[in-house]
């Protein structure tokens, strides 16, 4: 009994978002078993309203310095860095280390995961908090995967089919806010493409496969500016 009520605390954030940003989330099915050149693209949900946070060197992290780049933003808990919110671990292992290990291919990918405390609110002193990342993740490099300071609902303060991820609620979530555990893809064109939870293995699977789709959007579209040069 307590194991389905507990699987149906976690199926409902999870279906409300897929009525919320549901198209992106079977994007992967049905592009699976299709020919390279053939695939479906990343929706657009909407444009990202502006924001600024201050990175961990001190600079200034906004729309404008993620122009031309593929921004991963999540959120991170000072109390509870590894398993708050998002599951710190397994992101770490499937995206992070791939993502630091092909920077040659990758570089232009971020990482960008906002600073809270347990309650979701914005924190100023992030030094202790790095210091847990150097010691926890192999190889860690905020030039990759950087942490930010400032308010979370500058990012998350976005509205689908009449409902605000921001507001969303639920108490299967953790401190009862659906956003914190929510992870975002921002394409080149600070254009937000994808809303996906990060607190279970296989949804951060899905999300690195449709970073992955979005990555195989632009190589097309590169290879049909450099074929129409030559042409």
């Amino acid at each position: 009994m307590d194991k389905k009520k507990k699987r149906g605390g976690f199926l409902k954030p999870l279906l409300m978002m897929l009525v919320v940003f549901g198209p992106a989330s079977i994007l992967v099915l049905i592009t699976m078993g299709k020919c390279e050149h053939n695939f479906t693209t990343l929706p657009i949900y909407s444009e990202m309203p502006d924001y600024e946070f201050v990175g961990a060197g001190g600079e200034v992290i906004n729309n404008k310095t993620q122009e031309g780049k593929v921004t991963l933003f999540t959120t991170i808990q000072t109390t509870c860095p590894q398993n708050c919110a998002i599951d710190i671990f397994k992101f770490n292992l499937q995206i992070y280390q791939d993502y630091r290990k092909n920077q040659k291919s990758l570089g232009h990918v971020k990482i960008v995961s906002v600073v809270t405390d347990q309650d979701g609110n914005p924190v100023d002193n992030i030094d202790e908090l790095l210091f847990t990342m150097n010691d926890m993740i192999e190889g860690y490099d905020s030039t990759i995967w950087n942490l930010v300071t400032g308010d979370p609902k500058q990012i998350y303060d976005i509205e689908n089919n009449g409902v605000n991820l921001y507001s969303l609620t639920s108490d299967s979530t953790f401190a009862g806010k659906s956003y914190l555990e929510t992870m975002l893809i921002v394409d080149k064109q600070n254009q937000l493409r994808l809303v996906r939870r990060g607190n279970q293995e296989g949804l951060i699977r899905d999300y690195k496969q449709h970073v992955a789709l979005l990555q195989k959007q632009y190589d097309k579209n590169d290879k049909l500016k450099r074929e129409a040069k030559e042409n």
